[in-house]
């Protein structure tokens, strides 16, 4: 129309008109032609115009048949309420389709090991700031050194799109060998990273969160990671410090029980010295040791060797009225008595000299019943008869005749 326009402006009126007849002629033949299907046509006359047919439209990334699983991974990474750390991300076969790997929580040395240096990779992983000691998340573009070149260059344009499913991250990493990916250059480029918007009010697995719109008006920046920090670090020094003061209390609680023990030793060690050197006490030990055992012998004795002196008495006792019955069957021996009178106090004056087997009291004992004696220290027990290991039977001072424990005299000679 513009070249049209132009002629008819440049001709004279009889031209024009007869100018304008031949193109109204030639726009009723295409009616009755039939119209060009325009659409059908576009890319030959592209190609015939521009001489190149190798102008192909980029394959996109598939997102959306794994979608799930790749987000439940990223997010076991952002979470800080579980262990794992990384996750790892690829293509299904020669597809477009990406694809959950792996994951782990070994850190980033488990994760260098699992990058395929032949294939074309995305790892997502949570790292602490050596400077803040926050949780900072990076993102790997890995595309390995063998992996071949056209699939490179195929999935150059699917990182964007990656990074904006796997949100989150604070830094990228464009990586293609296990050096670029070392853990010590990584925590590196963390460390020196200027563009991380961590808070402490707003967690990062919030990613659907709607950004409030941002205002006109300058507000100052309060760098909260930094308070906290200093209120963290002071809370440990105030229990590190209360931690000693605790320790220093529970020493000196102990050297308390120490000194009271010791002095306790030391009081007992002085009272049983003193005693030892009191001459007016004997040695109570020995008297508490011999009169336990005493206790026990006449505890375990005292029935046989009562039943010995009864046995004896009512030997006695038999005898003599044994005697009185022979006395009294002959009366008629009347003159001899006079010598046996003679005799038997010639006997028993014998037995009083004859005091046989004497002890001499070494501690005061004091009898159970009648049928033992009672003795002082220093009494002097005669007649006596040893009728058992522990028990002896003897005659006291006072002229009781009974049962003693033996262990509380010492024989003459």
């Amino acid at each position: 129309m513009f070249l049209a326009n132009l002629k008819l402006r440049t001709l004279p009126p009889t031209a024009v008109g007869s100018l304008t007849e031949r193109l109204s002629e030639f726009s009723h033949l295409l009616q009755l032609h039939g119209r060009l299907a325009l659409e059908d046509r576009v890319e030959p006359l592209v190609f015939a115009t521009s001489g190149r047919r190798d102008t192909l439209p980029v394959m996109a990334i598939n997102l959306n048949k794994n979608r799930d699983a790749i987000l439940a991974a990223w997010k076991d990474v952002i979470d800080g309420k579980t262990s794992t750390d990384w996750a790892l991300f690829g293509y299904e076969g020669q597809s477009n389709d990406l694809e959950f790997v792996a994951k782990g929580d070994g850190g980033l040395e488990e994760l260098q090991v699992e990058l395929n240096s032949g294939t074309i990779q995305y790892a997502f992983a949570r790292v602490l700031d050596p400077k803040t000691t926050l949780p900072k998340c990076v993102l790997i573009n890995w595309q390995g050194e063998g992996a071949p070149f056209v699939r490179k260059g195929t999935c150059a344009n699917h990182f964007r799109e990656v990074e904006r499913l796997l949100k989150g991250a604070h830094i990228t990493i464009n990586a293609r060998n296990e050096e670029e990916v070392d853990p010590d250059v990584i925590m590196d480029k963390v460390s020196k990273s200027t563009g991380s918007s961590y808070s402490f009010t707003e967690r990062i697995g919030e990613v659907d969160r709607q950004t409030a719109p941002v205002g006109t008006v300058y507000k100052r920046v309060i760098p909260k990671n930094e308070i906290n920090a200093e209120e963290r670090d002071k809370f440990w020094q105030k229990e590190e410090l209360e931690e000693k003061q605790r320790q220093v209390e529970e020493k000196r609680k102990r050297e308390e029980m120490k000194q009271l023990d010791k002095e306790k030793l030391e009081k007992e060690a002085e009272q049983a010295a003193q005693e030892r050197e009191s001459p007016d006490q004997p040695t109570r030990r020995i008297e508490s040791a011999n009169r336990k055992e005493a206790e026990e012998l006449i505890k375990l004795r005292t029935t046989d060797a009562r039943a010995i002196f009864e046995q004896n008495t009512n030997a006695g006792q038999l005898l003599s009225s044994k005697k009185s019955s022979f006395e009294a069957s002959n009366p008629e021996i009347k003159d001899e008595e006079p010598i046996v009178v003679e005799e038997l106090l010639s006997a028993a004056a014998d037995e009083l000299l004859d005091t046989g087997l004497k002890a001499e009291a070494l501690y005061d004992y004091q009898a159970a019943d009648e049928t033992e004696i009672s003795f002082d220290p220093g009494d002097i027990i005669s007649h006596i008869e040893r009728i058992d290991p522990g028990w002896w039977q003897g005659l006291s001072p006072d002229g009781s005749y009974g049962l003693f424990p033996a262990n509380y005299v010492q024989l003459i000679e």
